[in-house]
């Protein structure tokens, strides 16, 4: 059996590509942010230092895309991912943070009829973040900070009787991969914002494959909905976000060619709230609709993504 992509029929093609896709959709990203969801934040946030977090999420992907416009899905081809990150953050000093974690992923794929499913650890990840400047005044913050990150490939990429599993059944990506985030966070008041620019490769190949290079960018602009001014340091906190997450991704590699229905553009809106009702603890939910779906080829696309999750501080970590 050759161990590479399928890349036979139309379908085929899709679902491989889909599956790179969801390898590339970040769940290691999400899970070392702090405020708001999906973009990361400069901020120096109790919750996000010595904490411990996990969330939910939920992808899903049954729109068949060709140049980035949906055609019929004769087949019924569909693919959902069910994820739960777990994070542990420990503060190395005020202004360098170590996350540590590893995500527990469920997927699915349905194509003709069948059904196949795939469920266990992914690829672990280690993410540095480090505060560059820093200015204070009465009403809010400033802050500047880049992130380092390295997955490791300890995901499962393939079986004892089948060899290598499609694409969008693996849980991990099969090799390193290394990226970098440069973020801004302003916050004045009850408004705020965020911003984050960033590049990941893969280091090496998988099945003689060779995931594109993806730049991505984000954009966040949050508001307290209340407390209006904060009486004490106990007050129930809720706040609203909207989100702007984009991902352009290089076609995959194979054998120095580029694959064909590989890559493209997405951005996501990405409305949230977050309701901290006790000091060392955050409940926030998030869903994701993509505005651009700017694929390139044949591919499956993403239709909504949600996600739930809780954020708490037990002060055991430092």
């Amino acid at each position: 059996m050759k161990r590479g992509l399928p890349c036979g029929n139309l379908w085929g093609r899709a679902v491989a590509s889909s599956g790179i896709l969801l390898l590339s959709l970040g769940v290691a990203e999400v899970a070392a942010q702090a405020m708001p969801f999906h973009t990361p934040t400069a901020l120096p946030l109790p919750l996000a230092e010595q904490g411990v977090r996990t969330f939910y999420q939920h992808v899903e992907l049954r729109s068949l895309l060709r140049g980035g416009e949906e055609i019929d899905n004769p087949e019924d081809v569909r693919v959902g991912v069910d994820a739960v990150p777990f994070v542990v953050p420990y503060g190395l000093t005020h202004r360098t943070i170590l996350f540590a974690g590893i995500p527990y992923v469920w997927k699915t794929l349905e194509q003709g009829g069948t059904s196949r499913t795939n469920q266990g650890f992914g690829d672990v990840f280690l993410i540095l973040k480090q505060e560059i400047l820093a200015k204070d005044f009465v009403a809010g913050n400033r802050r500047l900070a880049v992130f380092a990150t390295a997955n490791f490939p300890t995901g499962e990429t393939e079986n004892d009787d089948d060899g290598a599993l499609p694409p969008p059944l693996r849980l991990g990506a099969g090799t390193v991969n290394l990226s970098g985030q440069v973020v801004y966070s302003y916050v004045n008041d009850r408004f705020g914002g965020h911003g984050a620019v960033g590049y990941s490769a893969a280091a090496g190949t998988e099945f003689d494959v060779r995931i594109g290079d993806r730049f991505t960018y984000d954009l966040a602009l949050g508001y307290r909905l209340f407390p209006k001014l904060y009486q004490t340091l106990k007050d129930v906190t809720l706040a609203a976000y909207l989100e702007l997450n984009g991902v352009v991704q290089q076609p995959a590699r194979q054998g120095g060619d580029f694959l064909p229905d590989t890559g493209g553009h997405t951005l996501f809106l990405s409305p949230g709230l977050q309701l901290i009702p006790l000091q060392n603890w955050a409940i926030e939910a998030s869903f994701q609709l993509p505005i651009v779906r700017e694929l390139r080829g044949t591919q499956l696309g993403p239709d909504w993504s949600v996600a739930i999750g809780a954020r708490a501080v037990f002060y055991i970590f430092g």
